[in-house]
């Protein structure tokens, strides 16, 4: 009889260790090494509005992507955030200066081009909230980490910041 419950113990005690184990292991994500670089689909064709939902039950949404890469995981990943939520600050709240210059130059029968462009971004501070959805992708190549993003955030938020940012360029402007 003792042996018996000895035994029960043992079975009881490896069924418990291998759940445990289990446990542990199941927490865990493994990060897809490439032998390329890649980007996700959604990524490549980052749309800044559409859709989401079913036949009436469609809601607008305003998107902005960004992408980070980095030996360090958690830089890279800081990365795709600031950029995303950048793009959607660039254009809720930004002004654009741009300056685009070609020269063409004959010189002895030799027709050279020569083209320069600058743009600049002047992005003041920008209130984005309720940004509610993100979808993310993040793989290892050549030792770095790249990840990307793709944040959502309801069209009439977006709108409502648009209109916010508009309204504070006025009354700047006016006094």
């Amino acid at each position: 009889m003792e042996a018996l419950m000895k035994g029960i113990f043992k079975i009881g005690a490896i069924i418990t260790t291998m759940a445990m184990l289990n446990a542990c292991s199941s927490g865990y994500v493994t990060i897809a090494e490439r032998d390329s670089y890649a980007q996700p689909t959604w990524y490549a064709k980052c749309a800044e509005t559409g859709t989401e939902g079913w036949f009436w039950w469609k809601e607008e949404y305003a998107y902005a992507c960004g992408a980070g890469v980095s030996v360090f995981e958690q830089a890279a990943e800081e990365q795709m955030y600031a950029i995303a939520m950048n793009n959607f600050a660039k254009r809720i709240n930004s002004t654009v200066n741009s300056d685009t210059k070609i020269q063409f130059k004959n010189n002895k029968g030799a027709e050279t081009k020569e083209t320069s462009t600058y743009i600049s971004y002047q992005v003041n501070d920008t209130k984005i909230r309720e940004h509610v959805s993100r979808e993310t992708g993040t793989y290892k190549y050549a030792g770095q980490t790249y990840t990307f993003v793709k944040l959502s955030m309801k069209k009439e938020t977006f709108d409502a910041l648009l209109a916010e940012a508009k309204s504070r360029d006025a009354i700047a402007q006016s006094n």
